[in-house]
């Protein structure tokens, strides 16, 4: 086995150990379940994006579809989840005289019901032929890894160079969010070719040990600062349209709009806070 694909292997192994462990969990809804599965499938089908130089095209082409629309069954019951704690701790900092009982009711009972509605639909997805066959081509692609026979030979320097082209991806994207300011769209691209970089440097954490861990943590604080915008561009979103629907039953929308006023400051801080981050993950020397 190639130095460099047996690193790669052992990371996708660790991410498909978790999803097959957390199975059962996922389908009860226990908590941290569907958030633990949804992160190792995010990881596996970045890594096959990342290293897919090492293996054969089409295998990793067909294995990352079906792990992206796993992903997406996961994440709708996961961001209903991650919305209503959220609005929750907004309600919490908000004086009590500025949140109505109809717009905390608004919150709480449909995010609820999303998130009811999106576990059902996700345990039926768990249920199809689609789900055991994906689980069976993951496991097929560990048994047997498609390898190709140019990448035989590859080493660990092969490991560095592709991350290196992950950072190098990072930076373009980088110059682009800063070329438009503050848009939100922009720096959301920057996040997930950060997290890209963060994952690839999690995989060669066995071959490089301490610099590839400091390279992996210095990516974190870019992926949770940058996360953390997007969050409030979500937030802002759907209170936005729960203030156009309480006016509509003619309520009172003054709760949405103090919410929104406060996701615009967190905005402002979490982008102050990942450009900050971002400058000093690029600042790292690269793998060797």
């Amino acid at each position: 086995m190639p130095p460099a694909a047996s690193v790669v292997l052992d990371y996708l192994r660790a991410q498909a150990e978790v999803m097959a462990e957390r199975a059962d969990d996922v389908r009860t809804d226990t908590p941290d379940a569907v958030h633990r599965s949804r992160v190792a499938t995010r990881r596996a089908r970045s890594a096959l994006r990342t290293f897919a130089s090492l293996f054969s095209a089409k295998r990793v082409r067909l294995l990352r579809t079906e792990l992206a629309w796993h992903a997406d069954q996961l994440g709708a019951p996961r961001d209903a989840e991650v919305l209503a704690e959220r609005l929750q701790g907004l309600l919490d900092q908000l004086p009590a005289g500025q949140v109505t009982l109809p717009a905390r009711a608004r919150l709480t009972d449909n995010l609820t019901q999303v998130h009811a509605t999106g576990h059902r639909a996700l345990v039926a997805s768990m249920d199809s032929p689609r789900y055991t066959d994906l689980r069976e081509q993951f496991d097929r692609f560990l048994a047997e890894p498609p390898i190709r026979s140019s990448q035989a030979d590859a080493g660990l320097d092969v490991l560095a160079s592709l991350l290196a082209r992950c950072v190098t991806r990072v930076r373009r994207k980088e110059a682009r969010a800063a070329a438009s300011g503050d848009d939100p769209h922009r720096w959301h691209e920057v996040r997930k070719a950060a997290k890209a970089a963060r994952y690839c440097s999690e995989a060669l954490l066995p071959a490089f040990g301490q610099p590839a861990r400091q390279l992996a943590q210095a990516w974190e604080q870019v992926t949770e600062a940058l996360g953390e915008l997007q969050d409030t561009v979500v937030a802002e979103a759907y209170l936005g349209t729960e203030a156009a629907r309480a006016r509509e039953a003619r309520e009172s929308a003054d709760t949405f709009l103090a919410m929104i006023s406060a996701e615009l400051r967190l905005r402002d801080d979490a982008l102050e806070r990942g450009r900050t981050a971002l400058q000093q993950a690029l600042a790292l020397p690269p793998l060797s």
